[in-house]
């Protein structure tokens, strides 16, 4: 199985750059990951601004390679423990599937077509996230998962 995590914009905080390349670097020691940048809409200040999520939403689907499997992080998704997402992680990469795309929205979230696109919807938290500690969140939780899997020993 391949990952991919798809997200507007680079990350700009340094210390969510830090701890992305260390997890990107211990995951691919076990299954190959990539990051994909979507153009990061240009946004005014306050509100949510819906030509910018639509332009960001429009630009994911549009990057997500065919036949792979979309798991959209959505605040009213499924909301998973560590131990929940092993399993679904696990039962995915176990029943075969090559490409997973894990889709983190901006700052305004993600558009109803990535929702209804999505052949999965996960939330990581019941709060919502900046998108970059969101980022960190899932690539913890995958590694995590994907540490207890192989059996290797998690290393904080």
């Amino acid at each position: 199985m391949r990952i991919c995590v798809a997200a507007p914009g680079r990350l700009q905080h340094a210390g969510a750059c830090t701890y992305v390349d260390d997890y990107t670097k211990r995951i691919q020691r076990i299954v190959p990951i990539t990051r994909l940048t979507i153009r990061e809409a240009k946004r005014a200040k306050g509100g949510v601004n819906r030509r910018a999520r639509a332009a960001e939403s429009a630009a994911l689907l549009g990057a997500v390679p065919h036949g792979a499997v979309l798991a959209a992080l959505d605040v009213q998704g499924r909301v998973l423990d560590s131990n929940a997402f092993l399993l679904w992680l696990v039962g995915l990469a176990e029943a075969g599937t090559g490409d997973l795309v894990f889709a983190i929205g901006g700052p305004d979230g993600h558009e109803s077509g990535v929702l209804e696109a999505a052949h999965h919807r996960i939330a990581l938290s019941p709060m919502v996230l900046p998108h970059e500690l969101a980022e960190v969140v899932l690539m913890e939780q995958i590694y995590r998962a994907l540490t207890r899997w192989k059996g290797f020993p998690y290393h904080r």
